[in-house]
């Protein structure tokens, strides 16, 4: 089985790898029929890992962990690997789609608004003929009871899912993935706002804000109230943070 390179950014262990790597690292999980999880790194997710051991660990002990924000791409060319590739969660989510459309794999989605979730499905399934979703859950916004935890678990195995797409959010999904990753028999995918971006509940950033690294910054625009000062926290800490890896990388 491959490994792929990792790398720390801040301190959080990023896979460099591409799409068809990617699939083909799902290939030897599913064989497996084993749980796994893969996490999707950005700048939040970066300083979370930084200011929480425990979510490090989390994160950390993950079966991959993609590139997912720009900072992040640009980080690891930074530290010269030209190979990086950026692996945005939606974009992530509709090529394993493509290819669970392919190869007739069960599909499942758990976290998100039922209404954003459903159209979500319905534009994936518009996309990818023959795309099987077979498990759709939107959980209440509270503490779920043991007894409820235990009849998703059993729910996502009974439909014999494959792959489910984790949308909760960071650091809620990754911490469910890691909670429940001896308990499932799928690969789980934590995937962020990419449900909101799929349903086209939330608008796609122009491509060359995408290049130059600002998605945040439209983002922002769009729900300043509960967005500014957690930008402000993490990309200041983030900018300060990276560019002392930097510097101890490039003067060592």
């Amino acid at each position: 089985m491959e490994n792929y390179k990792k790398y720390k950014i801040v301190s959080f262990n990023i896979n460099i790898i591409s799409i068809p790597e990617l699939i083909n690292k799902l290939k030897n999980f599913l064989q497996s029929k084993k749980g796994h999880y893969i996490c999707i790194s950005n700048v939040h997710a970066c300083i979370e890992a930084y200011d929480d051991y425990k979510f490090t660990e989390i994160v950390n002990n993950a079966d991959l962990a993609l590139p997912d924000g720009r900072p992040i791409y640009w980080a690891l060319k930074l530290f010269d690997f030209k190979e990086a590739t950026h692996l945005p969660g939606y974009e992530v989510t509709k090529n394993l789609c493509n290819f669970a459309a392919k190869e007739k794999l069960n599909v499942g989605f758990y976290g998100g608004e039922i209404d954003t979730l459903n159209r979500c499905v319905l534009n994936l399934q518009n996309k990818y003929q023959g795309l099987k979703i077979n498990y759709v859950y939107s959980p209440p916004f509270r503490d779920l009871t043991k007894e409820e935890k235990e009849k998703i678990i059993e729910n996502i195995n009974n439909n014999k899912i494959q792959i489910l797409f984790v949308s909760l959010g960071c650091p809620k999904q990754e911490y469910w993935m890691a909670e429940h990753k001896i308990h499932l028999k799928c690969i789980s995918v934590g995937i962020g706002e990419a449900v909101s971006l799929l349903s086209n509940k939330t608008k796609l950033a122009p491509k060359w804000v995408e290049r130059i690294s600002m998605r945040w910054l439209t983002r922002l625009i769009s729900e300043p109230k509960r967005l500014f000062w957690r930008y402000f926290y993490t990309n200041s800490k983030f900018i300060y943070l990276i560019s002392k890896q930097y510097l101890k990388y490039k003067f060592k």
